[in-house]
């Protein structure tokens, strides 16, 4: 619900990606369906598209002092939003220096935050002389990191200011995990990929930050990154349509619902853990039966998956150690009927116009 004692804007989600950004920027079915098999357990498959999803109006209560979201992209501003709408919390965000002269596209499109209560500080992580500009770090109740760096990019300023925030959240993505056999599961104990992405996970996790690792991501239907939008932005750039290919994709209310029960958990739970944030698996001709593509009878007939990108995510340790024992992620292939039902269940002042394909000029 809103408090009004505070105001804030229509909530909205994703993860981002650029050094001084976000690293939610991993396009939907482009980071998706080149992994397409992202997201996790329980396993949404087929049949149990219906199921009625957890509202996402409901967030923690955080304790502590203001949030720092470090990159306000796609996902980074949702964030911002529906912390310092729902729960009043104190959030500070950071973009780049240069954002003001930025326009993005609706798919990478942040939301609007207005000072206050969300107070708005250039960063680049690349650039020292910009982290005086950010809050005092003490005064930090925790620290989110939403953008990809390398280790080497961290070490300097985990040194120097992130080693003094109390919790630090971190993105990353399920493109770190080794697949070995098409469609595998895998949970957060799979073998990883020997990639930069890989050690600066490490590296952050061996200090006890709390790292996310996150499929691919998809808002409403009917915004820039609904399923549909993203997968024929795939088909129509010459994607491969196997149709037995293992998909996953995870809702950005729900990314933001993981990352506030993270921020709000005992450290004994997730610091220095890794947490699969996955959503729902499905085929990849379940999708394009969906989407009513042409071609969707004929891919279900497709012969056997041989991707390595294909696997279905599992994200039991998350849903057993952090999320309310009432949670279920929304599934990706949601029938218009059960979304509906889903947005009006949500408290009418806690959500504003669809914000995905929001005109914001910010950016991370």
């Amino acid at each position: 619900m809103m408090c009004g004692a505070c105001g804030g804007e229509s909530p909205g989600g994703g993860a981002e990606r650029h050094h001084s950004g976000s690293a939610e920027e991993d396009d939907c079915l482009g980071a998706s369906i080149r992994e397409l098999g992202e997201l996790a357990q329980p396993l949404v498959r087929g049949g149990d598209l219906g199921a009625a999803p957890f509202a996402p109006g409901s967030l923690p209560e955080l304790p502590g002092g203001p949030v720092l979201i470090l990159g306000a992209g796609w996902v980074g501003s949702r964030l911002a939003a529906r912390l310092s709408q729902e729960r009043c919390a104190r959030v500070a965000v950071t973009n780049r220096p240069d954002w003001r002269s930025r326009q993005k596209e609706a798919y990478f499109a942040p939301v609007p935050l207005n000072p206050p209560p969300v107070s708005r500080h250039a960063f680049d992580i690349d650039a020292p002389e910009t982290w005086d500009a950010l809050p005092e770090p003490e005064t930090l109740g925790a620290a989110v990191l939403t953008f990809a760096a390398t280790a080497d990019q961290l070490r300097p300023f985990w040194e120097r200011y992130l080693r003094k925030v109390p919790r630090t959240v971190a993105y990353s993505s399920t493109a770190v995990y080794r697949v070995d056999v098409p469609g595998q599961e895998v949970d957060e104990t799979t073998p990883l990929r020997p990639t930069a992405r890989a050690a600066a996970d490490a590296f952050l996790l061996q200090r006890g930050a709390t790292v996310l690792t996150i499929s691919g991501i998809f808002g409403e239907a009917q915004d820039a990154r609904g399923v549909c939008t993203c997968f024929a932005a795939y088909a129509s750039a010459g994607g491969a349509l196997n149709g037995q290919k293992s998909v996953n994709m995870v809702h950005v209310d729900d990314i933001i619902a993981a990352t506030a029960h993270a921020l709000a958990a005992e450290d004994a739970l997730v610091a220095g853990a890794r947490l699969n944030v996955g959503g729902g698996v499905f085929k990849l001709h379940e999708l394009m039966s969906h989407c009513k593509y042409p071609q969707a009878a004929e891919a279900a007939h497709a012969r056997d998956d041989t991707d390595l990108s294909s696997k279905a995510v599992l994200s039991t340790r998350l849903l057993q150690t952090v999320m309310p024992r009432d949670f279920s992620f929304v599934p990706p292939l949601e029938s218009a009927a059960a979304a509906a039902a889903r947005r009006a269940a949500l408290a009418p002042d806690a959500v504003g116009p669809s914000p995905a394909a929001s005109p914001a000029a910010d950016s991370a």
